[in-house]
């Protein structure tokens, strides 16, 4: 499997809790994100949790007040 993005290093995180999103896209977009994902070898929920989890992971941890 190819990664999507350049490697990074994020600390995992324990929490379970999860939200259900909806996404509109146009048909052209699901349908390319759905082959992009089999291409892969996933499902589209993972390719869409691996790009959000890469792309928040390379945002500057907020401070904790």
């Amino acid at each position: 499997m190819q990664p999507l993005f350049e490697a990074v290093s994020a600390p995992a995180r324990t929490d379970q809790e999860v939200v259900e999103l909806a996404l509109l896209l146009p048909l052209w977009q699901a349908m390319e994100l759905e082959a992009a994902a089999s291409k892969r070898g996933m499902t589209t929920g993972q390719m869409l949790r691996r790009v959000i989890g890469e792309l928040l992971a390379t945002q500057p941890n907020p401070s904790v007040s």
